[in-house]
């Protein structure tokens, strides 16, 4: 058996596939790291096996799989160990509503408010024909439009608000199906839900950002808190991130956490965010 995966350490995707190989055992998968800073996502070689420029890439005895949310689902599927999706179909409808509302919303939010923390200084600092022939590369137009936005407006841009309505909503979700007091969204199982949010509410912490949502959530926080004290998450999240990556998380989410905030208390007066609370 040859598995190899592509990824990058501090990426939430590529920390979906490496929580999802953690949590059924899989421990003799080869890593072959694709530095997205250097743009090596970009590399000839590497677009044969994902033409989307993202990681991570899951290569299973030469067979290629590409999209967080699917790999992980295959993980779960092909290997061994312990089940990360509830053996009732309707249960799994129930989880795959979440692995949605992160392919659908979720991931958007925490890539935007990422850009504005952190990612934008960097692109700030390039010439304009720097900037230019790097967003030239950017294959996914909506997300190019997403870094110019952001680029040019901070997190004062739409895709901003919109990405903290969105987060608004799981997290009103989360807070309301734990209400019963089981541990895990989909009951007593840890799930592939878990497995799918875990990155991005990790994301939300690391840039200091996450009380604006569960300061008065006591019961998701809890839930957040028993995420990361599995074995999995200090191993597939927190032991990937460098110093450096630490402190321009945190340095970057101080900058615009009083946005956040705004675009959220706006939201709950505006916009159908009532129905939310």
């Amino acid at each position: 058996m040859s598995v190899i995966l592509y990824h990058f350490g501090n990426s939430v995707c590529s920390e979906k596939a490496r929580l999802a190989l953690n949590e059924k055992g899989v421990r003799n998968w080869q890593s072959r790291e694709v530095d997205l800073f250097k743009g090596e996502q970009f590399d000839p070689e590497y677009l044969k096996l994902n033409p989307k420029a993202v990681v991570p890439t899951l290569v299973d005895d030469g067979k290629v799989l590409v999209e967080s949310t699917l790999i992980a689902e295959y993980i779960d599927d092909r290997f061994d160990g312990p089940a990360l999706k509830p053996a009732d179909p309707f249960a799994q409808a129930q989880m795959r509503l979440y692995s949605k509302a992160v392919d659908e919303g979720v991931h958007q939010a925490i890539g935007v408010i990422s850009f504005s923390a952190m990612f934008m200084d960097r692109l700030r600092k390039m010439s304009p024909e720097e900037l230019a022939a790097h967003l030239s590369k950017v294959i996914d137009l909506e997300r190019r439009d997403r870094y110019t936005a952001i680029h040019a407006h901070g997190a004062r841009a739409p895709h901003v608000y919109r990405g903290v309505a969105n987060l608004e909503k799981l997290f009103q979700k989360t807070e309301k199906v734990l209400e019963d007091g089981r541990p895990w969204v989909c009951g007593d199982q840890f799930t592939l839900a878990e497995i799918n949010l875990a990155p991005y509410l990790a994301r939300l912490e690391y840039v200091n950002v996450i009380d604006v949502w569960l300061a008065k959530r006591p019961l998701s926080a809890g839930w957040f808190e028993r995420i990361k004290a599995r074995a999995s998450f200090q191993e597939e999240v927190v032991n990937w991130i460098d110093s450096a990556e630490w402190k321009e998380m945190r340095e970057g989410g101080l900058r615009v956490k009083d946005i956040i905030q705004e675009n959220l208390e706006h939201f709950r007066a505006n916009d159908f965010g009532a129905q939310y609370r």
